[in-house]
């Protein structure tokens, strides 16, 4: 326990310095995390025998954040571009080597760089957006929220199994207390540190993120038991890989951006 709470705080630190500190410190944070998430991919699913394209997906998510944290209108049509290249990347190798194997790791080498560089991509949008800063750390906390609290409900009140094929442990009462705990948390941390955001806002976004990042965490352990892990790495002493701690927040800040960007632009907030 002392190992994982040391982990976490390091972590959150760590975190924080990119997060504040942004530009150039910002983007090769991300971009290391982005890295690593496609290399712990790879890994889980080389025990399958499925042999993703570490390099190509490394390469487009390095060359799309860039594009991303740099570009003062990010136009989502180079989103499209990166995937249409990859994937005739990929099956253009697949022709030339006239290997029919490797279509199955074509499609996962362009799932993987869906999976984790399009959802990193985001957490980089909501930073560069007005106030980025405490909106990023927002949907951060929210979703640590929502985490703590399904745990804990989890354990003093579950009974009904949520998932038991995919996380016997998670129950549906701890599901509903982590909704709870997003709620609350939005709603704290938006009285006191975004006065621009309205109650009912921060209780909508606390009950999208509630929902949404515990998809990201059952996905995360549908893909672990496809693979049969227990966690994606161990690069985090107490706390496995990189994809085992991020794997509720990359669901959360896709629709946070969105929420952010559209909902509320819409009632001049941004």
């Amino acid at each position: 326990m002392l190992t994982r709470i040391i982990s976490a705080v390091v972590g959150i630190i760590l975190l924080g310095y990119i997060i504040n500190t942004g530009s150039w410190v910002f983007y090769v944070g991300i971009s290391f995390l982005n890295i690593c998430a496609i290399y712990e991919l790879h890994k889980a699913l080389k025990k399958k025998d499925i042999h993703i394209t570490v390099f190509l997906s490394s390469a487009f998510a390095v060359v799309l954040l860039y594009f991303v944290n740099f570009s003062y209108k990010f136009n989502f049509i180079l989103v499209y571009l990166f995937i249409i290249l990859m994937l005739m990347l990929e099956f253009l190798y697949s022709i030339i080597n006239n290997n029919r194997n490797h279509l199955i790791d074509a499609v996962f080498s362009v799932f993987s760089f869906i999976y984790t560089s399009l959802l990193f991509m985001c957490i980089v949008l909501v930073r560069n957006l007005p106030n980025g800063i405490n909106l990023t750390w927002w949907v951060f906390v929210i979703t640590w929220a929502c985490d703590t609290g399904a745990f804990f409900t989890g354990i003093f009140l579950g009974k009904k199994p949520l998932a038991p094929n995919i996380s016997p442990k998670k129950t549906v009462e701890g599901s509903l207390g982590g909704v709870l705990s997003s709620v609350v948390v939005s709603v704290i941390f938006a009285v006191y540190l975004l006065p621009e955001i309205k109650t009912i806002q921060a209780i909508i976004l606390g009950i999208l993120i509630g929902f949404v990042s515990q998809v990201g965490d059952l996905s995360a352990s549908l893909i672990k038991r496809y693979c049969k892990i227990k966690d994606f790495s161990n690069i985090i002493p107490g706390h496995g890989g990189i994809l085992d701690r991020l794997d509720s927040a990359l669901f959360s800040f896709p629709v946070a951006y969105i929420f952010i960007k559209i909902l509320f632009q819409k009632g001049g907030l941004l």
